[in-house]
């Protein structure tokens, strides 16, 4: 029998929001440590959900870092991408959990990016109304951002992520090997929300210097060190406002207002890194004109978006296209559009921003930062 070895390079954290408490392990490793977390949190039967190519790469990767544990080995397999998160996804699959077993003392692991971590953890909160949830996130946009703050749901005809729950994971696992095999454009993609997380934290920003090189290479210690500097920064504000109504939480939105609307723009060809990395760009010009944040600091790190992100030119159907979009943004309210600018890095404000002003910022950032 294979022997356990040593959890190398471990690290973690918890916090808790909303009555619970999350743990976040990220590092080589971190599959491992399901073994003995899994009873805990649960001590009833587990079940795996990820989509078949995710599931083919690292499916036996977490089943044997969760040997010991009762977890089902056959795993139940979601459509690729957005196509998981409908109605007829998520019904099939609180039907084969039930079928299958699922009782309260039980739980489900969630192994794969943003898409299975939605529709699964919608499942989690639904079935049995409510039964214990693991996020083993796959993509670096799931391990930076989505895999903490309880966010569940699936997509209706009006737009994306529409409807869902709260229901937050008892436990985050980050394992940085399995970053190694995403496609470029993915992996990219998923740096621009450490950037963005980056610029929300003093000292995650004033790391960023010698992280942004090692990123680049796919250094799995400097991406397990920056998932969870993302993930902390994450928890910190989540934990202020666990269901986004007091207004705390609005800063992680931070190049989201115009990324979104670029996103749709052009019809998701963009990838979601893609779109909120032109995003930013804009946000540094407006925070720059509105809340002064000091010029050096803002081209500082649109080098930062423009060299490790790399985000593609919108076509000139998007750029015409993308203001008369903002309107649609899901975190407008009865007054209008806000907007997340920096004071500094580490200092964010809120502030309302018609959408000829971010049409402006987005230029002025395409003519000073040469994205």
């Amino acid at each position: 029998m294979r022997k356990k070895g040593p959890l190398p390079r471990l690290s973690g954290f918890s916090f808790k929001a909303a009555g619970v408490t999350t743990d976040v392990v990220t590092g080589a490793g971190a599959f491992r440590t399901l073994s003995d977390r899994l009873p805990r949190i649960a001590p009833g039967r587990w079940f795996v959900v990820s989509s078949d190519p995710v599931f083919g790469r690292h499916g036996a990767a977490l089943l044997w870092g969760a040997r010991g544990a009762d977890i089902d080995p056959r795993p139940l397999l979601l459509p690729d991408g957005e196509a998981a998160k409908t109605w007829k996804a998520v019904g099939w699959l609180l039907d084969m959990l039930v079928a299958r077993g699922l009782r309260r003392d039980g739980g489900v692991v969630a192994l794969g990016g943003g898409t299975v971590g939605d529709a699964a953890g919608l499942a989690a909160a639904l079935a049995l109304r409510g039964v214990a949830l693991v996020q083993a996130p796959t993509t670096l946009l799931a391990a930076s951002d989505s895999a903490v703050g309880g966010k569940t749901g699936v997509d209706l005809p009006a737009g994306k992520n529409l409807a869902g729950t709260f229901h937050p994971a008892r436990l985050v696992v980050v394992e940085p090997a399995v970053f190694q095999s995403l496609p470029d454009r993915d992996y990219r993609s998923g740096l621009a929300e450490i950037v963005k997380t980056a610029l929300l934290s003093k000292s995650f920003h004033a790391a960023m210097g010698r992280l942004a090189p090692k990123l680049e290479a796919r250094d799995r210690d400097a991406i397990a060190e920056a998932a969870g500097r993302s993930l902390r920064v994450k928890a910190r504000f989540v934990a202020a406002d666990p269901f986004e109504r007091l207004g705390k939480r609005f800063a992680l939105n931070l190049g989201h207002t115009v990324g979104h609307a670029i996103e749709a723009a052009s019809g998701l060809k963009l990838r979601h890194g893609e779109a909120v990395a032109w995003g930013l760009f804009a946000a540094l010009a407006l925070s720059v004109d509105r809340a002064g944040l000091d010029p050096a600091v803002a081209a500082q790190a649109a080098a930062w978006i423009r060299d490790l992100v790399r985000p593609p030119r919108p076509s000139a159907s998007v750029l015409s296209h993308w203001p008369a979009l903002l309107g649609a943004d899901k975190k407008a309210d009865r007054h209008g559009l806000r907007a997340v600018v920096l004071e500094a890095p580490g200092v964010p404000q809120v502030v309302r921003a018609s959408a000829e002003e971010l049409a402006l910022a987005f230029g002025a950032a395409r003519a000073r930062y040469n994205p």
